[in-house]
């Protein structure tokens, strides 16, 4: 009996270690999926065939973005990514994720002319 219980002990922790390690990565995910949709459909005027920009944010207590960095050369982008992220409010099951800083790449492509 005490080795059923200690089994049982066992495949609890070892259960909970494997939800706990599977939800951040989901909830990054969403997190990627919520700003892609933020940042959908961009209202820059081009002049090369596609602009870069690194950005880095932050969520506060509040679970709104805070935009800290933009890295770009057009001074569009930042203020366009600025504008679409800085304190816009994501799923209450993203937001506690914790005190971490997230980096993603945008890349923004000039539109075919058919």
């Amino acid at each position: 009996m005490k080795k059923l219980t200690i089994l049982f002990a066992v495949f609890v922790l070892g259960s909970t270690q494997i939800f706990a390690l599977n939800n951040p990565i989901n909830s990054e995910q969403q997190l990627r999926k919520q700003i892609a949709t933020l940042l959908e459909s961009p209202e820059i005027k081009l002049d090369k065939q596609h602009l870069k920009a690194n950005i880095e944010f932050t969520l506060n207590g509040e679970g709104e973005i805070v935009v800290l960095t933009v890295d770009s050369e057009d001074l569009n982008v930042k203020s366009f990514v600025k504008s679409r992220l800085n304190y816009k409010k994501v799923d209450s099951k993203i937001s506690n994720i914790g005190n971490k800083v997230f980096k993603i790449s945008l890349k923004i492509l000039k539109p075919e002319r058919v």
